[in-house]
């Protein structure tokens, strides 16, 4: 039986535990509580002795990234171990067992970088991938330790400043997706992928091959966590207002002030 919390489901599926994002009017937002619950979530997979792990979500959107409420709120200056998202995608990077992204829908921000902190993507035809944070003053701070490694720096330097949407054909390509199958067969196919896994190798083998292939990688997590707030506050506040304004930014002051240091 699926164990629900408020924001998060969780499942057994023979052995492979099923997290599912669910607040799907907020398109999944990775708010403080969909942080917590996910953790948690994480905590019971390792009590039912699930032997991998599949990321899935509600709704049309897979996860819009993060929370502007919690944002708006101080979050990026404010930093709480159980809510950090950073943290978060750490523990997935550094998680023993295999995981999979189901992704559905719509990968943004924090979405994307949830994608990219799990070991495998399964995508739907519809799904696609964005950065969005820089034009609005913010940076993916996950993302810019995670992408380069898949992508390039050339290439994550594009994504990162344009912001533009990575459709399934490229991801495949940038090797951001594993394997793009129908909507509705995302889950299934996730899931059946993790037994077939689970099922050719041993758990000390794979968690061996998994943290050694990050360990040669050289995440610098500490980095990670602190350069969010390396961006004035003025200039996130001026996007995250914006944002909820719904106008276009104006960061032609900042602009200006740079020149006049000069």
């Amino acid at each position: 039986m699926p164990t629900n919390f408020s924001k998060v489901l969780f499942e057994m599926r023979g052995d492979i535990a099923v997290i599912t994002l669910n607040d799907p009017d907020r398109r999944n937002a990775l708010s403080r509580q969909i942080v917590s619950e996910v953790s948690s979530a994480l905590e019971l997979s390792a009590s039912a002795a699930a032997r991998a792990i599949v990321i899935a979500a509600n709704g049309p959107a897979f996860c819009a990234g993060a929370n502007i409420d919690d944002l708006k709120d101080g979050w990026m200056e404010r930093t709480d171990p159980l809510t950090d998202p950073a943290l978060l995608f750490r523990r997935l990077v550094e998680e023993p067992r295999v995981v999979i992204a189901a992704v559905q829908g719509a990968a943004l921000g924090g979405g994307f970088e949830l994608s990219l902190s799990c070991d495998l993507v399964v995508a739907a035809e519809s799904a696609w991938f964005a950065l969005p944070e820089v034009s609005r003053g913010v940076i993916p701070n996950t993302g810019l330790a995670l992408l380069q490694r898949i992508v390039g720096s050339r290439v994550a330097l594009e994504l990162i400043a344009s912001g533009r949407r990575v459709g399934n054909e490229e991801g495949v390509s940038r090797g951001l997706i594993n394997a793009v199958v129908a909507r509705e067969a995302v889950v299934d196919k996730a899931v059946a992928w993790a037994h077939e896994l689970v099922a050719k190798a041993p758990p000390g083998a794979l968690s061996a091959a998994k943290r050694h292939l990050h360990a040669h990688a050289g995440y610098d997590w500490t980095r990670v966590q602190q350069s969010v707030t390396d961006v004035p506050r003025a200039e996130w506040q001026e996007g995250l207002d914006a944002f909820t304004e719904k106008r276009d930014t104006d960061f032609e002051p900042f602009w200006r002030a740079l020149a006049n240091q000069s």
